[in-house]
């Protein structure tokens, strides 16, 4: 018998983590005899409210949520062939110090971000806690990235690159019948690491407003991409972006810098270095020259992810 502990994040509204919570599950049970949800319950009691913060994940709710994950992993009964998959190394990153004391026979864990990348939530406590985030890492068999540009931020000796799942249809799907009402948005958090004023800045100036909206739900968030043309990114620190995978689902040209993690993601017709490259491509695109990418640099491993997560964590 195959089983497999999976720790996902919090699953907080409007991110990533809100779906993961439920079909990591869902995919991996094809592969596993027995799968155990830690924290699947938790919402169950009415103190566990899901509160929300406005350009993050609630961190008190966070450390409640690992906290009460921990204390599930305290009573299960481990089996000597029991495989644990974590969700995340380093946010918060409570719940790998309990893997010192109560390890499972193969421990596998993803990074998404950690203090080494620029601006990052816990840039300023860097120095400590990319220490700790280095140490648990080598708690586990591999560490899961989903770019080369994020294995090679953390240097660690055990990353393993796999790229990102797609998202599930009833969270992300275009909208056919909807028309393309605005030329340029952008959906990233509205802060300093997510934005680059000097691209930003310029594309304002020669094409208007980038429209930005703020979304309760993922079906506004899907109509609002597939009513676009283009979707704007001037990051300054990514380790893998699931927008694109969005736009392009949603029927929207993503653009992207020509650095960080995209280069693995999209394609050269897809980037930019310059000012004067970004205009050309909005001009591209809006020409009707430049179409929706037929697929990502990352699409075969997008397309197997499940099935090469379970392969590497079951050993074949």
């Amino acid at each position: 018998m195959s089983r497999l502990i999976f720790v996902p994040q919090y699953p907080a509204k409007m991110r990533y983590q809100e779906w993961w919570f439920y079909e990591f599950p869902n995919q991996l049970k094809n592969y596993f005899d027995e799968i155990i949800v830690l924290g699947k319950d938790y919402f169950l009691n009415e103190k566990a409210t899901r509160g929300e913060s406005e350009n993050f994940s609630p961190i008190d709710a966070n450390i409640s949520f690992e906290c009460a994950q921990i204390n599930e992993y305290l009573n299960l009964k481990l089996r000597s062939n029991d495989i644990l998959f974590l969700a995340d190394v380093s946010f918060p990153g409570v719940f790998s110090s309990v893997l010192y004391h109560k390890p499972c026979s193969k421990m596998f864990v993803f990074c998404h971000a950690t203090s080494a990348n620029y601006l990052d939530y816990f840039e300023q406590l860097r120095p400590s806690k990319f220490q700790v985030e280095t140490g648990h890492s080598m708690l586990f068999n591999k560490v899961f990235c989903g770019s080369q540009y994020s294995a090679d931020k953390v240097g660690w000796k055990n990353t393993k690159v796999v790229a990102l799942p797609s998202p599930p249809v009833d969270i992300i799907n275009q909208f056919p019948y909807v028309k393309k009402v605005h030329n340029i948005v952008s959906v990233c958090r509205p802060s300093p690491q997510k934005t680059n004023s000097i691209y930003e800045d310029a594309v304002e100036k020669e094409f208007g407003k980038i429209e930005r909206q703020l979304f309760d739900n993922w079906n506004c968030y899907s109509k609002f991409l597939s009513a676009s043309k283009i979707l704007l990114i001037t990051t300054k620190e990514d380790t893998f972006n699931y927008t694109i995978m969005d736009a392009i689902r949603c029927g929207c040209v993503p653009l992207a810098p020509r650095n960080l993690c995209f280069p693995e993601i999209l394609h050269n017709d897809y980037l930019f270095d310059t000012v004067d490259e970004l205009i050309k491509k909005i001009e591209d695109v809006l020409n009707g020259e430049l179409k929706v990418p037929d697929k990502m640099v990352c699409q075969d491993k997008v397309d197997n992810f499940y099935a090469n997560l379970a392969k590497i964590m079951k050993g074949k």
